[in-house]
């Protein structure tokens, strides 16, 4: 059976036109699922794609907090060769409605498309949101390919067997007709009326396993039987394979930050695991920020401590606030105007509220903590302020909160080096042009008030290195690891 490739529903009079011309080549491109209107709050992980600012609609499916997977043939100029689909913004204006099986309802969320990861050889691409989607459960991927004969479920926003323009949900069950490559071939099971049609591309196709959801395929091609102003009764359809592309889905769709959700909680006890950092909300009541390799440097902190059993909530108004036990707070981002805020805490180690819709990518923040990772080279003149790290491969570098500049072991977090200068709430390091490297108390500076120094203000240029073998090395300007001119160490090699 020969499919022609889909093309998404075009919003505007020109589809009459364009559908009639297609019609009288016999097969046409999928769009929307012809069945059962969807019950509320069902199937939530499916979204409806709106492109141009109405030119063009099509479906799609949520497979983390802020991606989503569809038909690449969507974003294409000529939805019949998705392969001139480029990685990056989108052309023209994108947004995605989650959550909202009703488009008519307020319920779940609308959020922009701010980039694009095309798969060359297939009508798929995974798009990046400009903020995150809260209180939708993903679909999961499935990671083996369905085999014939079994059944699945098809949803999709597109047109129905008597609606142009549906504004709700709906599905069907199909059945599997066969396995190809990169595509699965698919029919209508039940109800009769069955078929993707125009507006489901890109919608999802998935085994429902329990309460999980597992996708496994992407509406792409379509005879669209049964759809409004088609006169097809065949109901095939073709999907895009996504089992045996999972692991290159994963990574183009990987994120960046862990979050915290209005109304979410970390409890006494608990923590959020990004990356590499680790934000907990210790027993004695101080919210902290540490490496997973050197969970006794804290990076950033509260200090709140001495609160035994506090938590900390993220508000539905914005603001994130450590309380008692009791419930008084005592700690806040003074964040309170900004309604539906969430907080990240990042792959560069910053913790940042963001407003309702931003993100790292689209900006919109209205708090931080200024907790950033840096190079493992610092340069001359630069300073290394309170909370900022870097790293090597067996060592973890931190100016901590306490004023103390430590050096910790990945292997098993052992303390191996530090400044002594614990006592300096705040303080921060700096590598003096002079070829000195100091710490100096919050507040101070230019060779006044100096808690620490490496004594080497004979060395103009002088760059630290941290290396990898985990040896903390001053250099002449004109050395460096490898090379010599080493004139200040911790002989520290991990």
């Amino acid at each position: 059976m020969q499919f022609k490739r889909p093309r998404a529903a075009w919003m505007t009079s020109v589809l009459a036109t364009a559908v009639a011309g297609v019609c009288a080549l016999g097969t046409v491109p999928a769009n929307a699922v012809v069945g059962d209107p969807v019950a509320d709050g069902g199937y939530a992980f499916t979204a409806r794609l709106d492109i141009g600012d109405g030119k063009r609609s099509c479906s799609a499916a949520l497979i983390n907090p802020t991606w989503v997977i569809t038909a690449a043939s969507c974003f294409a100029a000529d939805p019949a060769d998705p392969s001139t689909v480029t990685a990056g913004k989108p052309k023209d204006h994108a947004v995605i409605t989650v959550g909202r099986t009703d488009l008519g309802s307020q319920t779940g969320v609308s959020v922009d498309v701010i980039d694009l990861k095309p798969r060359a050889d297939r009508d798929l691409v995974v798009a990046r949101l400009a903020g995150p989607v809260f209180g939708v459960t993903p679909v999961t991927l499935a990671d083996t390919a369905p085999a014939v004969g079994d059944t699945l479920r098809a949803t999709g926003y597109g047109r129905t067997q008597d609606e142009w323009v549906p504004n709700r949900l709906h599905g069907a069950a199909v059945t599997v007709k066969s396995t190809a490559a990169t595509t699965v071939g698919i029919a209508a099971k039940a109800p009769a009326t069955g078929a993707i049609c125009k507006g489901d591309t890109g919608g999802p196709t998935f085994r429902e396993n329990g309460a999980t959801a597992v996708l496994a395929g992407i509406h792409s091609l379509s005879w669209q039987g049964g759809c409004f102003g088609s006169t097809e009764t065949r109901t095939d359809a073709v999907e895009s394979r996504v089992d045996d592309i999972r692991q290159w889905i994963l990574d183009s769709s990987s994120v960046d930050q862990a979050l915290l959700g209005p109304g979410a909680r970390l409890a006494s006890g608990q923590t959020l695991a990004g990356r590499d950092l680790r934000l907990t909300m210790r027993a004695d009541g101080n919210l902290t920020l540490t490496h997973k390799n050197a969970p006794n440097g804290i990076i950033w902190a509260t200090g709140t401590g001495g609160n035994a059993g506090a938590y900390a909530e993220m508000q539905p108004d914005g603001n994130f606030v450590v309380y008692t036990a009791d419930k008084h707070p005592i700690w806040n981002t003074a964040t309170w105007s900004s309604p539906g805020g969430y907080l990240s805490l990042q792959d560069d180690g910053n913790i940042v509220v963001y407003k309702k819709g931003g993100g790292p990518l689209s900006g919109g923040a209205a708090w931080g903590a200024g907790s950033t990772r840096i190079g493992s080279t610092i340069g001359s003149g630069q300073p290394v302020w309170s909370a900022q790290w870097t790293e090597s491969k067996s060592t973890v570098l931190i100016m901590q909160r306490d004023g103390n500049f430590a050096l910790y072991r990945k292997s098993d977090g052992a303390h191996l080096w530090s400044t002594g200068t614990y006592a300096s709430t705040f303080g921060y390091f700096v590598m003096q042009a002079d070829g000195n490297a100091v710490v100096y108390p919050a507040g101070q500076g230019n060779g006044v008030g100096s808690v620490w120094s490496s004594g080497t203000f004979w060395s103009a240029g002088a760059f630290m290195k941290l290396q990898d073998d985990g040896n903390l090395v001053i250099y002449k300007e004109e050395g460096g690891e490898g090379v010599g001119g080493a004139i200040w160490s911790t002989n520290t090699f991990a």
